[in-house]
């Protein structure tokens, strides 16, 4: 259980400095050590946006089926849209990554916005969707656990040198800062699920609670 508030917290305030017992333990996630200066943008650019689609495209699936459990049947399709863009190589990277973004934050504030999550009410085709939403929100809670490192590396790059950025790495560098918001987002996500869960008496709640326990940081 503690291992979840730890991966929360992470997530929460990934860009933060955390004075907390066993900081040494979390220095596995902030590879700043070598200094901006350091920082191969082109080459982090690579793997940031393929760590960031593989999160991208496991939340929005994840948000997707929630918002169907809820029947909020509009708004999720409005997110199966933005997969389909995601996927689509014709739109930049730069749309395509800053579009992830603006779907994933519209979809979760809709999210936090159904009472049913807060205190109940969920019919028994909402619980059974719900519950199909686990397997993907677990599996994009791992892969942003990974993006963290690298958009930490990626967002003191861009922020050291903005117009070296730009030069370097086009569109691209002004949708990076905006990450840290995409991972703080999954993080209050992740908690909703958890506490709709439990207020709706969604059957294999202590499964999904075991398996975020089970993460490896």
């Amino acid at each position: 259980m503690k291992k979840i508030f730890l991966i929360s917290f992470i997530l929460l305030a990934p860009f933060q400095v955390m004075a907390l017992p066993g900081l040494d333990t979390l220095k596995s996630v902030n590879p700043l050590g070598g200094g901006d200066g350091d920082v191969d943008l082109a080459g982090g650019k690579t793997a940031l946006l393929a760590k960031f689609d593989q999160s991208s495209q496991y939340f929005m699936h994840a948000q997707e089926i929630l918002l169907r459990a809820v029947g909020k049947n509009t708004e999720a399709d409005i997110v199966k849209a933005g997969i389909e863009y995601s996927k689509n190589s014709k739109n930049s990277e730069a749309d395509r990554l800053a579009n992830s973004i603006k779907v994933t934050t519209q979809a979760s504030k809709t999210l936090e916005s159904v009472q049913s999550l807060k205190s109940g009410g969920l019919s028994a085709e909402g619980k059974v969707l719900y519950v199909k939403s686990f397997p993907s929100a677990i599996k994009g809670l791992k892969a942003t656990i990974e993006l963290v490192p690298v958009s930490k590396t990626m967002v003191a790059g861009v922020s050291a040198n903005p117009m070296s950025a730009f030069k370097e790495l086009g569109g691209v560098s002004k949708i990076i800062p905006k990450i840290p918001g995409y991972i703080s987002n999954v993080g209050s996500v992740m908690n909703l699920i958890i506490s709709g869960a439990q207020a709706n008496d969604i059957e294999g709640t202590d499964d999904l609670q075991d398996s975020l326990g089970e993460l490896e940081l």
